[in-house]
């Protein structure tokens, strides 16, 4: 079943919508800008679709291609509008990030005996092992196997990072720059996040798709904020996000 409106608002002019989701975060000065104008991005698909539109195409890059029918065939059959509430693209698995930069003068350096709140890993042939620190989540030493070798590991051992907000990790390596992250508290933490805008919505078909895309970055944001961090930077769709001082 369909609902129809003869004359729907639109948001949008015309039969024919061209636009990049890249750039309309780039004037955001904090975490909560982000939010406002998410939210209402995704109000205005949410119209757009209830208006009649609909993607040539699945989004890519930011890109949207969106057209309806014209306003003779809008007056002469109405628009139909498909219902639900739509829904964001499946999110990947967490992911590992290795991190191994050696120091420069004058960087902070990763003592692992000073972060004795995190968990250190090593790997062995059969896979990665817990060696000192609070016990990891179920599951996670599988997944470190699965996404990191023994022999990109190594005989070196490795300080476990959760990600800030989210289910990401990072190793981070004995004796390595501290660049992107702090020791706070005998635990060593993320300083720096990233949120990506411009793929948010990758591949959706529908506008109400989109929306539901936006909207849960939307959440993440907010739930960053939350967690103490603020906005640093915003350039081309990806937003940097910093933690501390």
């Amino acid at each position: 079943m369909t609902a129809t409106a003869p004359h729907p608002p639109s948001p949008w002019p015309g039969s024919r919508h061209e636009t990049e989701h890249r750039w309309q975060l780039d004037g955001a000065r904090t975490l909560d800008d982000v939010v406002a104008r998410l939210t209402a991005l995704a109000a205005e698909l949410r119209a757009a679709h209830a208006a009649g539109w609909v993607p040539a195409q699945p989004l890519r890059d930011g890109h949207l291609l969106a057209t309806r029918p014209s306003r003779r065939a809008r007056a002469r059959d109405g628009v139909a509008v498909p219902p639900g509430e739509g829904q964001a693209p499946p999110l990947p698995g967490w992911r590992v990030r290795v991190v191994d930069e050696p120091p420069a003068p004058g960087d902070d350096v990763l003592d692992l005996g000073a972060v004795p709140r995190t968990p250190v890993v090593a790997w062995c042939p059969s896979g990665p092992r817990q060696v000192s620190g609070p016990g990891l989540a179920a599951g996670v030493l599988d997944e470190l196997g699965r996404q990191v070798t023994a022999a990109d590991a190594g005989e070196r051992w490795w300080a476990v990072v959760p990600a800030r907000v989210g289910p990401g990790r990072d190793l981070v390596a004995d004796a390595v720059a501290l660049r992107v992250h702090a020791v706070e508290d005998g635990a060593l933490v993320r300083t720096t996040e990233a949120l990506t805008f411009r793929h948010a919505a990758d591949r959706v078909a529908t506008l109400v798709d989109a929306a539901a895309a936006y909207e849960r970055l939307a959440r993440v944001a907010a739930a960053m904020a939350a967690a103490g961090g603020r906005l640093a930077d915003s350039d081309d769709g990806l937003l940097t996000v910093r933690y501390g001082r």
